[in-house]
């Protein structure tokens, strides 16, 4: 009975040193990213990683510019460039900075927002708002493609 325990013990022992190595293994290549309120990102549609359907294999995977509001620690609330609230949250993994096109709409909403950011460290929004016909509308992720509920391929999560 104490041989039995004691091999469980060593196992136990084994298997959090394995989970330690691999975590640190991770960790390794991991870089950290984080973004301000009022920086420019692109989201990941991670709902068609799994999907075999030929129909929908080229479908953008990354958004279109989203407004970060806030960050709850690694993950973020974003909203379109109109104000309209994006998605639940958004983990940092899954979002990058948006480039911009020099001599663009957006690129001017940059400038004005460094700017602002420049008198006051702390702005989310430019100094001078742009127009809203300026600024190209996202789509919702729904929209560019949608999911059948039926589907047993894919999340419900819209």
């Amino acid at each position: 009975m104490a041989l039995t325990h004691a091999l469980r013990q060593d196992a136990y022992a084994h298997a959090l040193e394995h989970a330690n190595r691999r975590k640190q293994a991770f960790d390794k290549n991991v870089r950290s990213i984080e973004f301000r309120a009022g920086d420019l990102v692109q989201q990941y549609d991670a709902r068609w990683d799994e999907t075999h359907s030929s129909t929908r294999k080229l479908v953008p995977r990354w958004s279109g510019p989203l407004r970060v509001v806030s960050r709850s620690l690694n993950s973020y609330s974003l909203e379109d460039l109109h104000g309209n609230p994006f998605t639940s949250a958004a983990h940092a993994r899954l979002l990058r900075p948006f480039i911009l096109r020099p001599g663009s709409a957006l690129a001017a909403y940059v400038d004005s927002l460094r700017r602002a950011r420049r008198d006051n460290p702390h702005a989310t929004k430019p100094d001078t708002p742009p127009s809203p016909l300026a600024l190209p509308s996202t789509p919702r992720p729904e929209g560019k493609f949608p999911l059948e509920r039926e589907d047993v391929t894919q999340p419900n999560k819209y």
